[in-house]
């Protein structure tokens, strides 16, 4: 296998105008999608307005042909009541009736009750006629009734000049008046009619147009969506598959992804299998890369990237590089022979070596031979990486080599971490932690115990490998189940303090309001519970401080573990306010024989005091560990009021013993009696 054959590389990451132009398109469609909409509504509302429009219409000419009709009617009757006076008077005057007859008489009545009606309705077209009716009516019966008198005395021939010289003419006035509304209320009935005739018509061709236009509209549009959704989709499906194939690959490096790695690595270990080829998987990770960053700028760091990602890329076309981490690479090598795999990673680091970047890299990796394809194999070769970077760097390693020597760890233990969280095959001890004051336990440290039958050297073990195969939050979850399950036996009311890695802390399924619902269940409250994080894996303080600021708010307290083992703390105490400090044991011992030791126990205490944290010290396995923290061989030392140690009594497995307190009880007790009579 050869470096110099180039291999396939990546596809080019999408532009923006190709990651945008699926969006662009859709955009369009959503725009065409809302003018048709519109335009539906639109047409659909003239619609039905032009048929409320219509109804209304035909509503108000029915009224008013029913007005013309009522109006024609009350003319007819008035006409009909004024024939009748005329008969019932000439009537009269042939018989010489000197008595009004009661036919005139009601006659004239009706001819009123027309004309009330007529008033009262409010002819506005016709009212200069109106208005001579009644005066008219009036002569007319005033005229009537001196006919009848000059009927009944005797004088014909007054009756009969009357009636020609004033009735006569007068009945024909108010006949040529009726006549003449008669006349006015047929046209205008004739003319509403022909105008009725000619809206309604005109009313069905705009009716019949605006469903035209929406039936052409709605056809346009359909057309034009499945043109632009045709688009849409193909455009959409070409960038779709570019952006998913860019979220695979690394940026920088061109490179596959961790996504990328873990999928291609499933596929290649199931081809492997069944094909009974052999696979090569190696880890690469840059050396010092953080004082390659700090050296020479981060572009020098990005550029080193990069030149290894390209190193990568100029192997078989069918072995694949990804890049899983910030400085950390993996290599797949398909169907190759241990021998041509060491060949080709020695190449590769010797290439490196040489490129004058000022960077090597350490490689660790496992031969996948039949045996082994069932194995952890990702974990065989990180084991392999690890022994590299133990060496001293810049090194290969395999881990076929190392595998006799070499049990950090190993597919074994790590299905043994796993068989005891799924079984929960763990226990608790419990060991004292006193006030030294007040010689009582302060609370008590849960401390997880892995059954015997597991396999493991230890609870240490135990959370290294969980942590190896990124199940660490398990763990933890299961160590607080086991703890808030044995905190029954102990004495009540008794603080728990119980250990969480920081990884576990900020997981993503860690949730603080679930975390105090677990403890109530248990029959305990949240004050009682404080929660130690060490120091040596605090990977981000920012996170940290904002669980812990939540869980604090919910009653749980905090206690920062190992305090002095490494240069974490003094960031973290910055972040978060911790109830509890806990000096490390190291340090304790350290100070008993060296000033600098010393002095970063004083500056401990320093912090500690400034925060209000309450300070204990770890690992008191003897009276002179116990006396260097009781006196005053560093100023301000008795801020140190805590104290836990085989001293004072072991991790105990099942509950306390009442007795053994008791008897820790005295010796404090005895020890401050001494001090006080030593200081007297």
């Amino acid at each position: 296998m050869s470096l110099s054959v180039a291999g396939e590389l990546p596809p080019a990451a999408p532009t923006p105008a190709e990651r945008i132009a699926p969006y662009l398109s859709i955009a369009r469609g959503v725009i065409f999608n809302r003018i048709y909409v519109t335009a539906m509504f639109t047409i659909i509302a003239a619609i039905g307005s032009c048929g409320v429009f219509a109804i209304v219409r035909s509503q108000e000419s029915t009224a008013l042909v029913a007005q013309s009709f009522e109006n024609a009617n009350d003319a007819t009757e008035m006409r009909t009541a004024l024939d009748r006076e005329d008969v019932e008077l000439l009537s009269q005057m042939r018989q010489r009736q000197g008595v009004e007859s009661d036919r005139l008489v009601r006659a004239t009545e009706m001819f009123d009750a027309a004309n009330l009606a007529v008033q009262r309705d409010g002819w506005a077209s016709s009212e200069p006629l109106l208005k001579t009716l009644g005066p008219r009516q009036a002569a007319f019966v005033d005229d009537s009734r001196e006919i009848a008198y000059a009927l009944a005395t005797g004088d014909y021939a007054r009756a009969a000049r009357i009636d020609v010289e004033r009735v006569g003419p007068n009945i024909g006035a108010m006949r040529h008046a009726l006549n003449a509304i008669s006349g006015r209320l047929f046209r205008a009935s004739v003319v509403g009619a022909a105008e009725d005739r000619r809206f309604m018509g005109d009313l069905q061709r705009l009716i019949g147009f605006v469903t035209m236009l929406g039936m052409l509209l709605m056809a346009g549009f359909a057309v034009l969506l499945r043109r632009y959704k045709r688009s849409a989709d193909a455009s959409a499906a070409a960038t779709f598959a570019a952006l998913e194939q860019a979220a695979l690959t690394d940026s920088l490096t061109g490179l596959g992804n961790n996504r990328s790695f873990y999928d291609d690595f499933e596929r290649e270990l199931a081809r492997a299998k069944r094909h009974a080829h052999s696979l090569v998987l190696a880890l690469v990770d840059v050396d010092d890369f953080k004082a390659v960053n700090d050296k020479a700028g981060h572009s020098h760091g990005d550029a080193v990237l990069a030149r290894l990602g390209e190193r990568l890329r100029t192997l078989r076309a069918e072995d694949r590089g990804y890049r899983i981490g910030g400085d950390e690479f993996a290599l797949l090598l398909v169907e190759t022979e241990p021998e041509a795999a060491a060949l080709a990673l020695e190449r590769l680091q010797a290439e490196l070596r040489e490129s004058g970047l000022g960077a090597t890299v350490s490689i660790g990796y496992v031969n996948l031979t039949a045996d082994l394809l069932d194995a952890e194999s990702y974990e065989l070769a990180d084991t392999a990486l690890y022994e590299a970077k133990r060496l001293g760097r810049n090194q290969t390693v395999c881990f076929d080599d190392i595998s006799g020597t070499v049990s950090v760890f190993s597919p074994r233990k790590a299905d043994a971490v796993r068989t005891m969280i799924v079984q929960e095959l763990l226990t608790t001890a419990f060991q004292p932690i006193w006030d030294i004051h007040s010689t009582r336990p302060l609370g008590f440290e849960a401390l997880a115990r892995p059954f015997p039958e597991v396999g493991l050297s230890g609870p240490q073990e135990a959370f290294d490998v969980a942590q190896r195969i990124r199940q660490l939050p398990e763990l933890d979850m299961l160590c607080t189940r086991k703890a808030l399950e044995g905190a029954a036996a102990l004495p009540a009311g008794s603080t728990i303090f119980m250990n969480y890695s920081p990884a576990s802390l900020t997981h993503a399924g860690f949730d603080p309001q679930r975390f105090v619902a677990t403890v109530r269940a248990a029959g305990l409250l949240p004050e009682q519970i404080v929660i130690e994080l060490t120091e040596r894996r605090i990977d981000d303080p920012a996170i940290v401080a904002q669980r812990a600021t939540a869980l604090r708010e919910l009653g749980v307290r905090f206690a920062l573990d190992d305090t002095g083992s490494g240069h974490a703390g003094l960031e973290i105490l910055s972040k978060v306010r911790f109830d509890f400090v806990k000096i490390d044991r190291g340090l304790v011992v350290e100070a008993m024989h060296n000033g600098e030791a010393r002095g970063v126990l004083a500056g401990i205490i320093a912090i500690a005091r400034e925060t209000g944290s309450y300070l204990i010290a770890e690992g008191i396995e003897t009276a002179e560990m116990l006396d260097f923290i009781r006196n005053a061989h560093i100023p301000n030392s008795v801020a140190v009021r805590g104290i836990q140690g085989y001293l004072l009594g072991r991790p105990e497995i099942g509950g306390t013993d009442m007795l053994s307190l008791e008897r820790h009880h005295d010796f404090l007790v005895a020890r401050e009696l001494e001090k006080d009579n030593l200081a007297a």
